[in-house]
This record gives structure tokens, sequence and C-alpha cells, in this order.
């Protein structure tokens, strides 16, 4: 007698080794075609790793490009239901450029421009990042400002600017007779202040210096 391959469990009453080409249940006795399909109800669940290849589809399917070292090359192109469709749909998206994340710029990335002073006899002096000079009426000790050596009304050391590693800027009076003013304000002695491109700051009653841009 022909031997016949079990497929499943009937659907309506769980009964198992339905098999292929019966009519109806053999515990039930409820004809198959009332029922949802055996092979249906037998289709084995997808493994564990089936997430992870497998993806809803948003669209009609879509023909997959194919080359030489591509599994299946020169095959049809796997209609709806083939288990190669959705993999091979997988691989696609997954090759997007310009999926990835890109990192948000820090304050490292910014280049540090030096700080550049502009005095009123026209001078330019230029602090570079991580460096600091003095500015007063003492060639010796202020050597980066030597033109105000006529300024009576300068201390000798008047006040510092420097610009840090990150391009901060600042100035520093260095405990001035006459003040140093930033903004309108008069800083206190060996007080700090922020220096920004377009801003002035004075030396005494007369020394107007631009932070140029």
């Amino acid at each position: 007698m022909h031997e016949e391959t079990g497929v499943g469990s009937c659907p309506e009453c769980g009964t198992p080794g339905s098999f292929a080409g019966q009519l109806v249940c053999q515990g039930c006795f409820v004809p198959f075609a009332l029922m949802a399909s055996v092979h249906a109800a037998a289709e084995p669940p997808l493994s564990s790793t089936a997430a992870t290849e497998r993806l809803s589809r948003p669209g009609a399917p879509q023909p997959a490009v194919s080359g030489p070292d591509t599994p299946g090359a020169g095959q049809a192109h796997a209609g709806p239901g083939h288990p190669g469709a959705e993999s091979e749909y997988t691989r696609v998206i997954n090759v997007i450029p310009g999926s990835l994340p890109r990192p948000a710029r820090t304050r490292r990335d910014v280049p540090v421009h030096a700080l550049r002073l502009h005095f009123p006899g026209g001078e330019i002096v230029e602090v570079a990042p991580g460096y600091s000079i003095r500015l007063g009426r003492d060639p010796q000790l202020c050597p980066a400002v030597t033109f105000l050596a006529d300024r009576d009304n300068l201390s000798r050391i008047h006040a510092k600017v420097g610009v840090d590693a990150d391009g901060a800027a600042w100035i520093t009076d260095e405990g001035s007779t006459n003040g140093t003013y930033v903004r309108g304000y008069r800083l206190a002695a060996n007080d700090t202040a922020p220096l920004r491109p377009g801003d002035t700051f004075r030396l005494a009653a007369d020394v107007n210096v631009s932070v140029l841009p």
C-alpha cells in the first residue's frame, strides 16, 4: 500500500497525522475544505534568526542587482513569498549610502584663530592661541608693544592679553593706575574679562584698542 507522509495536525481539533490528499479529518470528521489549508496550518514557524533577514516590504517587490559574486547570480528574481526575496531586499537596503549617523561637530573641530589687536597708531599685534602678551609703557617688560613707550598715562605693566588653546581670548588688568576698560566698564585689579571680535577696550584715558574679526 502507498505510504503517506504526515504534514501536520488538524487545524480544527488538533488531531495529529493529517495527510496530504485527505478530504476529512480522521479525528473530528470535518472536511478540510471548510477549514484552513493543512499546509498553511502545518507551516513551520520562522527561526529565531529570521528577524535579521526578513523585513516588511513597504511596496511592490523590486528586482535586486546581482553580480558575479552574488549568491544565485543569473537566476530569475524571486517573487513574493520566495524565501530569497526578503533576504535579498534586506541586503539592498543595508548598503544605502549615508545611512550611518554623522558625529556632531564639537568645539575642537572649529579652527582656532589668533587674536588681532588694532592700536590707535595703526599698529596691529597678533596673539597666537596658547600665548599672552603684556601691555604697558615699559618696552623691556612689554616687548610686543614698544610703540606705547611714550604713553605716560599707562602703567609700566598696564594689562595682559592672552588667548587660550581653545581660542578663548581675554584681558586682565595688572593693577594699573589709570584703569583698563572693557565695553565701557573698568576692570578691578587682576580682574579678567573675555574678548570677542568687534570688541573695544581702553587703556587709561585715550589708548583705544579694537579686536579685529
